[in-house]
C-alpha cells in the first residue's frame, strides 16, 4: 500500500548517535550543490571543509552538484561507505553535513560511522520525503495532509475516488525538488497534471514517487530551525527564522515575507514545528519546514528537509536578524567558533519577490529601473546587468530590504508595474 498510513516502515526513533561534541578541525560536506554555503562558512571560521561526492553522481535535486569550490580535499563516494568513512577519519573529519537534498542519507550514514553528531540513518526519508513524512505524523497523532503516495496514477485516482474533496495537491515526494505542486480539482485534473510532473520529477531525482494529497488549508509558511544536541544529550530545536508565502490564484508563489519571531501566529507555528521534528527523528542540524496555517485550522507540514534553507535573501536575513544560516548550521555539529557575534535584530523588513517562470530576457531599460529601487538588495542572475536571455533563470527573484514598511511595499508595488509593463518581453503580444 502507498496510503500515507502504511506507506513507509521506517525507524521514528529519536537517537542522536554518539554524543559527541566535535571540536575545531575538518568538516565533511556530502553532495554540496551550488547553493551550498557551507565551504565558506567554515573557511570564515579557519575550519577545513572537504567535499564528499558520490559516484556516480546523483540526479541534482535543485541545482548540478559541484564538482568544485572552495574545498581543501574531495573525497569521491563509490559505493563503499567503509572506504569513505576511512577516507574522512584519515583526514581528522569531525562533523559531517549535507550539502544538498541529494546528501542526506549518505551524510547521516557517514555521521553514524565516523561517531559524530547525526540523525538515525535508518530514518533518513523522514526528513526528505514529503508522503513519508505525513505518514509519521499521522501515526504519532500530530496533525498533517491526508493523501496518497505512490508511482502508480490507479492508485491515485482510487484514492482521490475514496476521498472526495474540493481540491487536490499534486506534488513530488522528494522534498527539494524544483518542481511546482498542482492543484487539481478533480480525478480529469489529476490525471492531466501526472505525466508532465512524472516527466519533470524524473529530470531532477531519482525517486519517481508523486504524493497526491488535500490541498493545505490556509497560507504556507517556511520555518527554519536548527537542532542542537544537549548537555543532557537531548535534541533541542531552534527557530531561527520564520517567513509568510502569498500565492497567485493559480498556485505559484508571489511573494515570502519574513516574519516577527515573537507575534501570536508564529508562536503557534513555533509550537507544532517542533511536534513535528520531534515526530521525525530530528536530532541534529538544519530543518526548512512548509507549513500551512488558515484561520480556525490547525497547522500542518506541508513538506521538511533537513537542510538549510537557503535563499537569494539570505545577506538581508543577516542584516535584520544578525543570524547567519550556514553557521547557525555549523554550531549545530561543531564547537562555537570563538568570537562568534551574538546575532543582534535590527527590525529591517524583507520581502522576497517571486516572479512567474517564463523563458527569455529581461528589458535593459525596465531592468535598470528595477534594479535601481532603493530598498532592492539582490536579485537573481536573470535580472543583473548585462544577464542575456539564456541567463533567466527558471523564477526570476527581487529581494527588497529596509527599515521603513512602507517604503519596501512601495517598491514592491513598482515592481508589479514594471511586470506589467513588460519588464519580461515574452510577455509581450
Amino acid at each position: 500500500m502507498a496510503l500515507f498510513c502504511a506507506a513507509f516502515e521506517v525507524s521514528t526513533r529519536t537517537s542522536a548517535g554518539p554524543r559527541v561534541t566535535a571540536g575545531p578541525g575538518t568538516a565533511a560536506v556530502v553532495a554540496p550543490d551550488d547553493d551550498c554555503g557551507y565551504a565558506t562558512a567554515l573557511l570564515r571560521q579557519g575550519r577545513q571543509p572537504v567535499a564528499v561526492h558520490p559516484v556516480p553522481r546523483p540526479i541534482p535535486s535543485v541545482h548540478a552538484v559541484r564538482a568544485d569550490g572552495p574545498y581543501v580535499r574531495t573525497v569521491e563516494h563509490r559505493g563503499s561507505l567503509r572506504q569513505t568513512v576511512k577516507a574522512l577519519r584519515a583526514l581528522d573529519v569531525s562533523a559531517v553535513v549535507a550539502g544538498s537534498a541529494a546528501g542526506i542519507e549518505l551524510a547521516e550514514r557517514i555521521a553514524w560511522h565516523l561517531g559524530v553528531p547525526g540523525s538515525d540513518p535508518g530514518a533518513a526519508p523522514l526528513r526528505r520525503d514529503h508522503g513519508v513524512q505525513a505518514a509519521a505524523l499521522a501515526r504519532a497523532g500530530v496533525p498533517a495532509l491526508r493523501g496518497v503516495r505512490t508511482t502508480s496514477l490507479a492508485e491515485a485516482l482510487r484514492w482521490a475516488a475514496e476521498h472526495p474533496l474540493g481540491d487536490y495537491l499534486l506534488a513530488p515526494a522528494a522534498a527539494g525538488v524544483p518542481v511546482e505542486a498542482v492543484v487539481c480539482s478533480h480525478a480529469s485534473g489529476i490525471g492531466s497534471a501526472w505525466p508532465a510532473m512524472r516527466r519533470a520529477v524524473a529530470r531532477h531525482s531519482d525517486d519517481h514517487h508523486l504524493v497526491l494529497s488535500e490541498r493545505p488549508p490556509g497560507r504556507e509558511f517556511v520555518v527554519n530551525t536548527v537542532t542542537r544536541i544537549g548537555l543532557d544529550g537531548l535534541p533541542e530545536h531552534t527557530v531561527t527564522d520564520l517567513w509568510a508565502r502569498t500565492h497567485t490564484p493559480d498556485g505559484l508563489p508571489a511573494r515570502t515575507d519574513l516574519l516577527d519571531r515573537h507575534a501570536l501566529l508564529t508562536r503557534a507555528l513555533t509550537r507544532y514545528t517542533l511536534r513535528v521534528l520531534d515526530t521525525l527523528g530530528v536530532v541534529c542540524g538544519p530543518v526548512s519546514s512548509r507549513v500551512a496555517f488558515g484561520a480556525g485550522r490547525t497547522p500542518v507540514l506541508v513538506g521538511a528537509l533537513a537542510v538549510p534553507g537557503a535563499s537569494l535573501a539570505d545577506d538581508a536575513l543577516r542584516a535584520a536578524t544578525g543570524r547567519d544560516r550556514f553557521a547557525d548550521a555549523l554550531d549545530a555539529v561543531l564547537a562555537p567558533a570563538p568570537g562568534r557575534p551574538v546575532s543582534a535584530p535590527t527590525g529591517r523588513h524583507v520581502v522576497r519577490v517571486h516572479f512567474r517562470p517564463r523563458a527569455g530576457g529581461v528589458d535593459p531599460s525596465l531592468g535598470r529601473v528595477l534594479r535601481g529601487l532603493p530598498t532592492v538588495v539582490a536579485v537573481s542572475t536573470g535580472l543583473r546587468t548585462g544577464a542575456s536571455a539564456t541567463d533567466t533563470p527558471v523564477g526570476a527573484e527581487v529581494v527588497l530590504s529596509g527599515g521603513e514598511p512602507r517604503a519596501v511595499e512601495a517598491d514592491y508595488r513598482v515592481l508589479r508595474a514594471l511586470e506589467r509593463e513588460g519588464l519580461f518581453p515574452a510577455d509581450r503580444p
